[in-house]
């Protein structure tokens, strides 16, 4: 079966796919050349020197987002991220977690936020980190004059154990503003 140079019936998934959506590294990956780009037939149950074609070109996909969180072609950044401590006396992880979810959604839409992240500690459901990653120096105070975080701390400030502590970093990877986007996907 040939395929033509603007359109391509993946034969694994069935699905009409761009060509210009693949390079050349690409099409190697499904055995084939960019001059005459052939499939095997259909009922033809080789495998690809023994990978999966589709799997091989997602591995190279990934492998180029990779290469582009941390190329020195393209201008690297100097985030600050700082990790918050936060441990909360039991039974207030629930009310904890609510009150610095929707904190955290507001805190990602600031321009100056390139990561709000909430996680919790598996062994001990009372400690939270927040993992704040700004853009530049000024972001911080920048986001303690929201509403938002106004409302949060008033919020949690009963709910804490002990004193919030927090430790600056220097972030090194990943080294652009790429890496640290949460891209397209829905935040939840």
């Amino acid at each position: 079966m040939l395929v033509s140079r603007t359109k391509l019936l993946i034969w694994v998934v069935g699905l009409p796919v761009s060509t210009r959506a693949f390079s050349t590294t690409s099409w190697k990956c499904f055995g084939l050349t960019t001059a005459t780009r052939s499939l095997p037939n259909i009922h033809d149950k080789r495998r690809f020197e023994g990978t999966h074609p589709i799997r091989e070109l997602l591995h190279h996909q990934r492998s180029l987002q990779i290469l582009r969180m941390s190329s020195s072609a393209v201008e690297s950044v100097d985030f600050l991220c700082v990790h918050v401590f936060v441990s909360v006396k039991p039974g207030m992880e629930e009310a904890f977690k609510a009150a610095s979810l929707a904190n955290a959604r507001e805190s990602a839409k600031e321009s100056g936020i390139a990561r709000f992240d909430v996680i919790q500690q598996v062994d001990d459901q009372t400690k939270f980190v927040l993992v704040e990653v700004y853009k530049n120096d000024k972001a911080p105070a920048d986001h303690k004059l929201t509403d938002h975080y106004n409302t949060w701390r008033e919020t949690v400030a009963d709910m804490m154990a002990e004193p919030r502590t927090a430790i600056k970093y220097k972030s090194l990877f990943p080294a652009t503003a790429t890496g640290w986007d949460y891209g397209i996907a829905k935040l939840e």
